[in-house]
């Protein structure tokens, strides 16, 4: 049994940490030495003990963030959505690794848990920020994709952005939570490079940024991992309480696109709203609103300075520049065979997988046999996702030994055959030779 001491020696770490930690870092103590010697990071489930038993979960319903047009779909969990996974054989496009098994995460959720309070205040960063998250991030990566081959390089961010300007990890959290965070979840389905090429983005990357991002594209192919980690509670599940991440499996294992539109930019407050931009209005009879101005995480701490165009980034008449004129953005359209997967670890090629923050729709019955299980669910606190990721490129030698048994990925076949160079998006329902690594064009 764990004696006082021994709690008591705890206090000074538990009060580094962010009030979620601590609330679970206290419950985890009480439960008692083998608990607490494993040191699962606080949102993990310590106690097999239940007031209700948890029946097995392959399938949930969530509402799923089409453009103006959500729908409620299944959503696969647990070892159901591995199986889906494999069975689309998709397993160079995402992994759902266990909590209960994988040391590298139980590694990267316990260097996550030691430097929350450091760098919560920050948001989001470039890698040397905090490279421990990486260095563990990048062995889970390693973990899980292994047909990727020693010879792989994991290298963090994206490619494109300076120190001052990369978004290579950021903490996500709802808009107006009770702790606001300088990037909210994209309430909508989208993939990363479509998105950061929106010119109202200010991490819109530079031009011609594939040669910085994919150097050498005629013998290395590049995957664009998010390690995406629920760092709020997790539900019996093992999912967020709210607002879960949902990832659509890649159509064909990935040498077909999804059908999608092409959506111009819409120069709105809310069409073309950059992610990083805060409703500052305040309502004193919402307390909700207040955050942003008064509490820890100061408003100083969201002050970016406006950057200084260039001269030719002028506009018309319109009020629109031309690369705003010019943009167009996709939009994903909802079929039928679309399957989704969540966990409360996921790790996806966030370039070729769609991928955003949907709802859970289950009924009253369904959420008190969850909130039975674990009274959590009931707080609003714990319930509310908070959630990080860290985004990476994984560079892959295809001349290596053993890579003979790989396919190119779809996104670096577009790009190699002139996409997000030479011409805009790739193309709806587009087919890729992801042996050859090329896009399959159309005769005439």
């Amino acid at each position: 049994m764990m004696t006082r001491a021994s709690v008591s020696t705890s206090s000074s770490t538990l009060r580094r940490l962010p009030r979620a930690a601590r609330w679970n870092a206290r419950r985890t103590a009480r439960i008692g030495t083998r608990a607490a010697s494993t040191r699962k990071p606080p949102n993990a489930m310590t106690s097999t003990k239940r007031a209700v038993s948890m029946p097995e979960i392959r399938e949930r319903r969530a509402l799923i963030p089409y453009f103006n047009d959500a729908r409620e779909r299944p959503v696969y969990v647990g070892d159901a959505a591995r199986a889906k996974i494999a069975a689309r054989k998709v397993e160079d496009f995402l992994a759902l690794p266990r909590e209960e098994t994988s040391d590298a995460l139980r590694a990267l959720r316990a260097i996550v848990e030691d430097g929350w309070a450091t760098h919560e205040r920050e948001g989001c960063g470039h890698a040397r920020q905090w490279p421990e998250i990486f260095v563990a991030a990048s062995a889970l990566i390693r973990e899980q994709f292994p047909q990727f081959g020693v010879a792989s390089e994991i290298l963090p961010g994206t490619g494109w952005g300076t120190e001052s300007e990369a978004i290579d990890w950021v903490i996500r959290r709802p808009e107006k939570h009770i702790i606001a965070s300088k990037i909210h979840f994209a309430t909508r389905l989208h993939r990363d490079p479509d998105s950061w090429t929106n010119p109202a983005t200010t991490q819109r990357p530079r031009d011609g940024w594939p040669e910085l991002s994919m150097p050498d594209r005629s013998r290395y192919q590049y995957r664009f991992i998010n390690v995406h980690l629920t760092t709020s509670a997790l539900d019996p599940t093992g999912n967020a309480w709210q607002s879960p991440l949902v990832v659509m499996l890649p159509r064909d294992g990935g040498a077909r696109e999804w059908a999608f539109v092409k959506r111009k930019l819409e120069m709105t407050s809310e069409g073309a709203k950059d992610e990083n931009n805060f409703d500052d209005k305040l309502n004193i009879f919402d307390p909700k609103t207040w955050i942003i101005g008064g509490n820890r995480l100061t408003r100083g701490a969201y002050t970016k300075e406006s950057k200084v165009k260039d001269d030719t980034d002028t506009r018309g008449a319109d009020g629109m520049t031309d690369a705003e004129r010019d943009f167009e953005f996709p939009e994903v359209v909802s079929q039928d065979d679309q399957e989704f997967v969540s966990n409360g670890a996921i790790m996806f090629d966030s370039f070729d997988c769609w991928h955003g923050a949907a709802k859970w729709q289950e009924d009253k019955a369904f959420k008190k046999t969850l909130t039975d299980v674990d009274p959590k669910g009931r707080q609003p606190f714990h319930s509310a996702r908070c959630s990080i990721e860290m985004r990476f490129r994984v560079r892959i030698d295809m001349n290596a030994a053993g890579a003979e048994k790989l396919q190119w990925g779809p996104f670096t076949s577009a790009v190699r055959d002139g996409k997000f160079l030479d011409e805009p998006l790739r193309d709806s329902e587009a087919r890729y030779d992801l042996a050859r690594g090329r896009i399959v064009r159309a005769t005439r």
